[in-house]
């Protein structure tokens, strides 16, 4: 392990403690609902460059972890939350399962690559690769929906833009249906260089809802670009997410050396990840009270 994947695994351990412990405090019922889970109603699908299983692990959310040659065999009907990890490379028999799945309910998250080999057969007309490539960058990104969004919640902070790493060769996400496709982020800095911004976008299909987003959720490193990224995390956390001394001193070991950047982009990550699934929830048991 790199010195830099070190240091996110211990940001994401960081962010997971203090995400648990938070939630706990301040949404019981978010917390109850997340205890609640059983494994094969998260369904997790290896890939190659994005490693979503690992945000769930420090997160403590239960989920399945599934090759892609098994997807096709799981329990779908149990299954709620399917999450699809960069490149997307699926068997036909699992391709031709995923929009059925969703119109009666099912939630899809997917990620970068995973736009052109899933999103793209499984749902045309709604997003597409834009054809551009991003080099390995940290950008800036700008949320488009309300702050109040539940998909957001808990993600942005005030004052601050949130970062976002991209990988080499990320796809930019073009929108073909405005009317349909909600972009929840976008970037500037993306839209300037590769022509497109969309960084996050959402849709429905059917009772169910599709979230795909450009780059990986699970992030190899945190950059810093000014010195409020440079910042200790010790102290970030103390001022900005006002961590009491006693999760400091619990919390010592592990952000011993890292920075404001790598704890708020893992914080970030994590909660975009379980507000989807906690929306997708919601939705299921509202759906099961009407009916």
């Amino acid at each position: 392990m790199t010195n830099r994947e070190d240091r996110m695994r211990r940001a994401y351990g960081v962010s997971g403690k203090l995400f648990r412990e938070r939630l706990a405090q301040e949404r019981p019922e978010d917390a109850d609902e997340l205890s609640r889970i059983e494994p094969a109603e998260v369904v997790v699908v290896s890939g190659q460059y994005d490693h979503m299983h690992l945000v769930l692990e420090t997160s403590q959310v239960p989920f399945l972890h599934l090759r892609p040659s098994q997807l096709a065999g799981a329990d779908w009907d149990r299954m709620q939350v399917l999450l699809i990890n960069c490149p997307g490379h699926l068997p036909d028999d699992a391709l031709e399962r995923i929009a059925p799945w969703v119109r009666k309910g099912g939630y899809l998250l997917t990620t970068d690559w995973a736009l052109k080999h899933v999103i793209q057969p499984a749902f045309p007309g709604t997003i597409r690769h834009n054809g551009q490539q991003s080099a390995d960058c940290v950008v800036r990104v700008q949320a488009t929906a309300d702050r109040d969004d539940p998909l957001l919640e808990g993600f942005l902070e005030d004052g601050r833009d949130p970062l976002w790493w991209l990988e080499t060769a990320s796809y930019p996400i073009e929108v073909l249906d405005s009317e349909r496709v909600r972009v929840l982020m976008r970037s500037g800095e993306v839209g300037t260089r590769l022509g497109s911004d969309p960084i996050v976008v959402t849709f429905d299909e059917g009772e169910g809802t599709v979230l795909h987003m450009m780059s990986h959720l699970y992030l190899q490193r945190g950059d810093v670009r000014d010195q409020r990224d440079a910042q200790p995390a010790m102290d970030y956390m103390a001022q900005n997410l006002k961590v009491g001394a006693d999760e400091l001193l619990g919390l010592a070991d592990s952000a011993r050396d890292l920075n404001a950047a790598e704890v708020s982009a893992a914080m970030g990550k994590q909660r975009i990840l379980s507000n989807q699934i906690l929306s997708s929830r919601q939705k299921q048991r509202k759906r099961k009270e009407s009916s």
